[in-house]
């Protein structure tokens, strides 16, 4: 029975220390929440018996709940909590492996618990950086004007006891005109300091001040009036990662009927225009051809903070295309039929998209086509409103290159000669070609780069090109005339053209001997080759005539004598 209510006791104590555990802050107290004792051992190991796989057990559930209830708590940054978890670690490898008295082990978990804290205390010294990052009292206020380029500086002073690192500061931006008075031009306008070095007094601090400068576009719509303008501050502190915001203000001499930033947004009782304005577009896809059928989505936003729009009807209407009423047309049709999207409200300062397929006619010449966005919408009061904005779609033309028949003089040449090379290269597309170049390209032949600058859509440039022979041709005679073009963003293409030219080696001939045209060799001849043959064939011709003129003559001479003698009998027999 003692033995039970001694059991019973200690799981008593053990779930009494959990529940402290999670009901205090433990590292927002003065002194530790929670200490490991023999009241978490169920073992009944006393403090000079050696720790067996139950006290182990309790000791890492006991510093498992300790770690979760700091990051619970205090909810630290992930920096933070990696150097919560290497202790830990450190702490379950250390009793797991080594063989320690009860009494070791309950000293050891104490140890651990400290070495949390102490993690913790980093985490609620870095948490306050309003404190010791301040904006130079140095900064001047920035006095801008609408329509302008304007520079904005923060110089950042650093009076805590510690450098900061990798200091990254973000504009807060808004599509509100009362809070952001500049264009929004670019996707992220963050700015990066490496490092901002502590200092003891502020003349130091002035001194190694740091400094981040943005250059802004002040919108036409700006009102006139100080802005008050915030930055995100993010950085490195003791290797841990913190933030903080700071504030400055910036004079805008607004365009005039814009209004001031101390407007109530009243006139005779009524309240302002809520206005409907286009803050973005994009096209799926991002380049539009010619011909292509395209996905245009439109982002806007109602701008009012009060009044909320409804019953907005928004129409779309192509550029017209064409040089009379007759032969108008518009740039982009809708697929569908229909270029008018409904959307049934906005409320005050929220955005909404509208999105509809068209299809960019086929003969559009290269340039920007605007399409205008109509409105038509109503205040929570059934007030009409309308508005008109422009938005331009920039099309691209396919380029249409081609080339003519080519004409060479001579068809032939040797090694060391030249053939003149002649043919047209025409612009076939809708697009302007720039630095258009001919190169020719082959083993046995070298020049001829011909420029013809930029050729409009339907131009043709000539090719009227020299090359010469430096080697003999040992394939096809096949070289290439390589056409190279630009479009106007500057990427090139290419077109290549096959041209047939042989070069043939030099040989000597006899001066005798007139040439009928170029010398080839016959491999099948069974003739000697070289010049030496022809001597000897026009001496055996020679021998051969002369044998045939004395075959006959000794032949006549034969004949004749057998016909005297044949006239000699007859005499003899009429006798």
């Amino acid at each position: 029975m003692k033995t039970y209510n001694r059991l019973f006791a200690k799981i008593t104590a053990f779930f009494l220390a959990v529940i402290v555990l999670l009901l205090v802050p433990a590292a927002q107290m003065n002194v530790r929440a929670a200490s490991f004792s023999d009241t978490y051992l169920t073992s009944g190991h006393t403090g000079l018996d050696i720790i067996d796989d139950s006290d182990r057990q309790a000791a890492y559930g006991f510093l498992t709940n300790y770690m979760n209830n700091l990051i619970t708590v205090n909810n630290p940054s992930q920096a933070i909590i990696d150097r919560l978890n290497e202790v830990w670690k450190g702490a379950n490898t250390y009793i797991a492996g080594t063989e320690i008295t009860v009494s070791r082990l309950i000293d050891y978990c104490n140890e651990t618990v400290a070495n949390f804290d102490l993690v913790m205390k980093d985490q609620v010294a870095v948490s306050g950086t309003e404190e010791f990052l301040f904006i130079s009292t140095n900064s001047i206020i920035t006095t801008a004007k609408y329509g302008e380029y304007t520079y904005l500086t923060l110089s950042i002073i650093n009076l805590g006891k510690a450098d900061v690192t990798d200091v990254i500061i973000t504009p807060h931006e808004s599509t509100d005109i009362n809070k952001w008075p500049f264009e929004i031009t670019t996707a992220s306008n963050a700015l990066v300091i490496p490092k901002i070095c502590a200092s003891s007094d502020i003349y130091t601090a002035h001194a190694l001040a740091q400094e981040a400068t943005w250059i802004f576009l002040v919108s036409k719509e700006a009102k006139t009036g100080t802005y008050p303008l915030t930055f995100d501050v993010q950085y490195y502190m003791n290797g841990v990662i913190a933030s903080t915001e700071l504030t400055t203000y910036i004079n805008i001499n607004g365009a005039p009927g814009a209004g001031t930033l101390n407007d109530s947004g009243q006139d005779d009782g009524r309240t302002s225009t809520p206005r409907i304005i286009v803050t973005g577009f994009r096209t799926d896809p991002e380049v539009v051809y010619a011909g292509d059928t395209f996905k245009l989505t439109i982002n806007v936003q109602n701008t009012s903070l009060s009044t909320a729009v409804s019953n907005i009807q928004f129409d779309l209407k192509a550029a017209s295309e064409g040089t009379n009423s007759e032969t108008t047309y518009e740039a982009f049709l809708p697929t569908s039929g229909s270029a008018t999207k409904f959307v049934s409200s906005i409320p005050a300062g929220a955005t909404a998209s509208i999105s509809i397929e068209m299809t960019a006619r086929s003969d559009l010449m290269q340039k920007p086509y605007v399409i205008t966005l109509n409105a038509a919408y109503e205040d929570s009061q059934r007030n009409p409103y309308n508005m008109s904005s422009n938005i331009s779609i920039p099309i691209k033309q396919e380029a249409r290159v081609d080339s003519g028949e080519v004409e060479i003089l001579p068809e032939s040449i040797n090694v060391g000669g030249s053939a003149n090379i002649m043919f047209p290269v025409y612009n076939k597309g809708k697009t302007t070609l720039y630095n258009v170049q001919v190169d020719f390209i082959g083993d046995s032949i070298e020049g001829g780069s011909t420029f013809l600058g930029k050729l409009e859509p339907g131009a043709t440039g000539n090719v009227d090109a020299m090359v010469n022979g430096i080697a003999p041709t040992m394939d096809d005679g096949i070289i290439i005339a390589q056409i190279s073009y630009e479009d106007e963003a500057g990427n090139v293409s290419y077109l290549e053209k096959e041209i047939s030219l042989y070069v043939f080696e030099n040989y000597y001939e006899d001066p005798g001997y007139e040439d009928p045209g170029f010398y080839y060799e016959d491999p099948e001849m069974d003739e000697p080759q070289g010049v030496f043959w022809k001597p000897i064939v026009i001496t055996i011709v020679v021998v051969v005539i002369i044998a045939i003129i004395v075959w006959r003559i000794i032949a006549s001479k034969r004949k004749k004598k057998r016909m005297l003698k044949e006239l000699d009998d007859l005499d003899d027999e009429e006798i």
